[in-house]
């Protein structure tokens, strides 16, 4: 089938997806924010990572760069040492930081390309149960027209 070039429209509510991302950063910082006295520097990405790969699974690649743009700051801020200041950045936070961001934007493409496939083989099922129907008719209205039609006869 030709490439689909709507495909960009698997999800119906693009502007709805913004509104997720910022309301799951909120949520992915909270839960580290409770975890913290336990956890206190590790895993500092872990919970941003869950819901910037479920917000692009569910809205698309837009709404999850912008997860990803809004938990890089929190992240550096809050979880990586020293907490709640921002000093100069070392090497260590910079590559933290450098693979949290290129991994998930990595899934991000990734899960927006394979919902992309996914819509249209959808919609190559629909066409095809359309075409399916079509030859049905075509084929009855044929069969109908060889009923009525007189045979012929031999001269």
């Amino acid at each position: 089938m030709k490439h689909n070039l709507n495909a960009y429209r698997w999800c119906p509510n693009k502007g709805a997806g913004y509104l997720n991302a910022c309301i799951g950063v909120f949520f992915a910082f909270c839960v580290r924010l409770g975890l913290q006295p336990h956890i206190e520097e590790a895993l500092p990405l872990f919970f941003f990572q869950i819901n910037t790969i479920v917000i692009a699974f569910f809205f698309g690649t837009g709404p999850a760069l912008l997860s990803v743009a809004i938990s890089i700051p929190l992240i550096s801020y809050f979880f990586m040492a020293p907490f709640g200041q921002f000093t100069v950045i070392d090497s260590r936070d910079i590559s933290v930081l450098f693979v949290y961001a290129t991994y998930t934007i990595l899934v991000c493409f990734l899960v927006e390309w394979l919902r992309r496939e996914q819509y249209n083989a959808k919609m190559a099922i629909l066409v095809s149960e359309s075409r399916f129907k079509l030859m049905v008719e075509g084929d009855a209205k044929i069969r109908e027209l060889i009923k009525k039609t007189p045979p012929l006869k031999p001269n």
